[in-house]
């Protein structure tokens, strides 16, 4: 409401929104670790490491958000735990990203890129005494 006049007024700016980089990334960061398929973000040098080989540049963070015209552009890399399905999990966190990141903020979410660095092992291997993993009894395929 105009304070004069009584009538209410439209597009009144009482200043401006700015969101943080790091607050997109701490969405981010919270709701992909909850993904029980996902083991860990992927370390700055082991992404480098393989941009490196592929020849293509790379960030030397696991999340990196870029804002374009207002919108998003998130980067996503991560370690998945051994015998999940690949391409299922890069899609959820394709899919969790974008609903989680829209909700919270606000802001619209153009792409999410997700980078599959590695898979980890749950640990449920037998090692010798030197580290190396032993055979297993039966391969079932």
């Amino acid at each position: 409401m105009n304070p004069r006049s009584g009538k209410p007024q439209d597009n009144v700016s009482i200043g401006g929104i700015a969101i943080s980089e790091e607050v997109f990334a701490s969405i981010v960061r919270r709701y992909v670790l909850q993904l029980p398929e996902v083991a860990r973000f992927a370390s700055a040098s082991f992404v480098s490491g393989l941009a490196s080989i592929i020849g293509k540049r790379s960030s030397d963070r696991p999340i990196r958000v870029d804002i374009e015209n207002d919108q998003l552009v998130i980067g996503v890399n991560v370690v998945l735990k051994f015998g999940s399905f690949v391409p299922a999990v890069a899609v959820k966190i394709q899919e969790v990203v974008k609903h989680r990141v829209e909700e919270l903020t606000g802001k619209t979410v153009l792409r999410v890129d997700v980078f599959v660095c590695d898979l980890a092992d749950d640990g449920s291997f037998k090692e010798d005494s030197s580290g190396r993993r032993l055979p297993d009894d039966e391969v079932h395929l």
